[in-house]
């Protein structure tokens, strides 16, 4: 992927809008995604609970009830960064303390992916394979990278060691740009190329629509996704 950076600019305001949408998989008795979606914040995140561990659905909402707790503020992008890792990482700290407490009981783990949107800028928060892409000009970019193996295995979680290493990424905004944060559940149902071909459609119910395609596709697995739209203000 090319560089999305470029030098300093004057600030553009942003009107940011967003859609959701999230399924509980067939083979699951709970829902073991959670998502947040923070308009006044700008702050936006999916946890997916560890498949085969224990309480996948509370790990995963452990991990947005920490985020949702540093909420809405108008501090700079930068702080708002670390007030977020710093979020995952006492989530990380709560989660390894139940697995140390019940080691038996296995580990309650959880991936994380968090989009912070600035006004010239986004970043990118995430460990585990929950994924961050952005759509611009209909051209589709993967932000995060997987912690995970190429079988699926994950090779890092929320929860999953005594400490975490939180991986970032900044982009620089344009206008019209299009973020999509999901589960891996909605690529187990279409390939990046059907998802391009619907987010080119029209905007409205665009989430719901992405959500129909991963079932109808053949996904059995949680499927959360949120769509976040980054617009000037004219």
């Amino acid at each position: 992927m090319g560089s999305l950076m470029s030098g300093p600019r004057s600030p553009t305001r942003r009107v940011v809008e967003a859609e959701a949408a999230t399924r509980r998989g067939y083979s699951h008795a709970h829902n073991e995604d959670a998502y947040m979606v923070d308009l006044d914040g700008r702050l936006f995140a999916i946890a997916d609970g560890m498949g085969g561990h224990r309480d996948g659905h509370v790990a995963s909402r452990t991990v947005i009830a920490s985020l949702q707790q540093r909420g809405a503020t108008t501090s700079p992008l930068e702080a708002r960064i670390g007030d977020a890792t710093y979020a995952l990482e006492e989530a990380n700290a709560a989660l390894f303390s139940q697995t140390l407490a019940n080691p038996a009981a296995g580990i309650s783990g959880s991936t994380a992916v968090v989009l912070l949107v600035g006004e010239d800028y986004a970043c990118c928060l995430w460990v585990g394979d929950s994924r961050l892409y952005l759509m611009r000009n209909e051209q589709l970019y993967l932000i995060s990278e997987d912690h995970a193996t190429p079988d699926g295995t994950l090779t890092r979680a929320i929860g999953s060691a005594d400490k975490v290493e939180v991986e970032r990424r900044i982009v620089e905004l344009a206008d019209g740009d299009l973020f999509v944060l999901c589960s891996d559940g909605l690529l187990k149902g279409m390939d990046e190329h059907e998802l391009i071909g619907i987010l080119c459609e029209e905007k409205e119910n665009s989430a719901d629509r992405l959500l129909a395609k991963a079932i109808a596709g053949g996904s059995v697995d949680d499927i959360t996704l949120v769509l976040v739209w980054a617009l000037a203000d004219e």
